[in-house]
Order: structure tokens, then sequence, then C-alpha cells
């Protein structure tokens, strides 16, 4: 009897999660497991509102947008991928990128290159991550009011990012 009622509250508490982000996706996947973060972010990836698949009440940026909004700004980045990681990046009109990251494990440094094509920014990591050195990974950006929204190529939510243009902190 137990095991039924734990059971129900779980599948009550995967309905409730799902439901408040589906309505807020910007509420971090690390409150779930590998399990109810896949179901998750299947829910949570609908049509967006505008036409488009992709997180909750957002417009994803096109290639040319990407690189407008993406050059020459400081990021305050909620990084969603590790609970409680935040990162400040400077993107470069340049296509130059430096990442400074922390969280209650530790800090670090990355550094690459970037840009945008197919409606997706390209990330090319060349220090800073030692077993990525070299890797590009490509994925949309999404805008929510004042903030955008990075993907992971699996489409799960990687970061919150605000913007501000370099020098105005």
């Amino acid at each position: 009897m137990i095991d039924k009622t734990l059971s129900v509250i779980c599948q009550l508490i995967r309905l409730l999660l799902v439901t408040f982000i589906t309505s807020n996706a910007w509420v971090s996947s690390a409150l779930a497991s590998d399990h109810e973060r896949t179901v998750i972010v299947d829910t949570s990836r609908q049509d967006n509102g505008h036409g488009q698949h992709g997180p909750q009440d957002t417009v994803q940026l096109s290639t040319q947008q990407i690189r407008e909004a993406f050059a020459d700004v400081r990021d305050d980045a909620k990084v969603q991928d590790t609970a409680g990681t935040v990162a400040v990046n400077y993107w470069y009109a340049n296509g130059a990128f430096t990442n400074q990251w922390s969280n209650s494990s530790g800090s670090g440094e990355v550094t690459g290159q970037w840009r945008a094509e197919n409606n997706q920014r390209c990330i090319l990591f060349e220090s800073g991550l030692p077993t990525r050195i070299g890797e590009e990974v490509c994925a949309p950006v999404y805008r929510r009011g004042a903030s955008y929204l990075s993907l992971n190529p699996d489409g799960s939510i990687h970061g919150i990012h605000t913007l501000s243009p370099i020098g105005s902190r």
C-alpha cells in the first residue's frame, strides 16, 4: 500500500513539474533525474506559439539575429546543465569568445570561436575543456523577453543569457 501511495505521489509530482516547466521552461532541468529530464524536455519543446518547436513563449533567432545579438557583448549566463553554475561570457564580433564559469565544485575558463549558420550558433572549443578541444557544437538560440535561451544539440536548455554591451558594467 505504501509503495502504491508513493508511486501515485511521484506521478503527481512529475505531472506538476511538467505543467510548471511547459509554462516556465527556464526552470533548471537539473531538478529532474535523467529519465525525468527527457520527459520534461520532450513536453516543453512543443509549438512555442510562433509556429516553431522550441521552449514555450520563445522566438527562435535567425542566423543574422544571432550574429547581431552576440557581437561584442557580455553575457551573464545561468547554466542549466549543472545546477548552480553561473558563467560570464564575452562574445566578440570577430568570432572569438571567452567564458569564465563557477559552481560549488570549482571554476574555470574556456576559450574558442563562434559563428552563426543555419539559424544556429556554433561554438568551437579551443581551450579549457580538454576533452572537447576541437569539437564544434551547433544549436538554435531563442529569445524570451529580454533573455536568450541557448539549447544543447538534444534540445534541452543549456543556458539562460542576459546580454549587455561590453564595457557597460
